[in-house]
């Protein structure tokens, strides 16, 4: 049986995430992996089935849902590995797991804390937006950076940049719906 759709009068963990995003700054975006040491040198494996957008306060939790065709949104208060079974396993096979930050080649070296500018989800027929799960998401953040994050990537959530986005947009854009933010809600 689905879970109960939440209710319309109260805050759904989209609204929720929608204004955290709008009150709070972005501060890196963490990408977990497993440190592979079978070889001469270590090295990280990015396993993105989770990113975690980390705020001055908590993190975005992005995770590829439905069979790596949706993304499934939350506000948390850490950052925690734990309910994916890939993880788990990874940790069960006595590997490590690691989180590798992003934020440097994203933004570059100068920025510390960056306002989101607009909120754009996409959605499908298979989106729920008011229970946090949509098709793709994109944050423009000040200074015009954006992050487009996509399930639909075989290995996990692709991250990418404005010129992303449009790309995709082009490919799917006449069987996806995107809602821009209006500059009303602009912080």
């Amino acid at each position: 049986m689905p879970p109960a759709s939440p209710s319309p009068s109260g805050p759904t963990p989209w609204s929720i995430a929608e204004d955290v995003l709008h009150r709070r700054r972005v501060t890196d975006v963490l990408v977990p992996g497993r440190i592979d040491r079978d070889e001469t040198m270590s090295r990280f494996v990015p396993q993105p089935l989770v990113v975690f957008v980390l705020l001055d306060d908590g993190a975005l939790r992005l995770e590829s849902v439905g069979g790596y065709g949706q993304l499934e949104i939350r506000v948390v208060d850490r950052v925690t590995l734990g309910g994916v079974d890939l993880y788990a396993a990874i940790e069960e096979e006595g590997d490590e797991l690691a989180l590798a930050s992003q934020g440097e080649q994203l933004f570059g070296d100068s920025w510390d804390r960056l306002r989101c500018t607009a909120v754009r989800p996409f959605t499908d027929a298979g989106s729920n937006p008011e229970a946090g799960v949509v098709k793709c998401l994109a944050l423009e953040l000040e200074s015009r950076y954006w992050l487009f994050f996509d399930p639909t990537w075989p290995f996990g959530i692709r991250i990418g940049n404005a010129e992303d986005m449009r790309r995709w947009e082009s490919e799917y854009g006449p069987h996806i719906a995107a809602v821009n933010e209006p500059e009303s809600r602009r912080g």
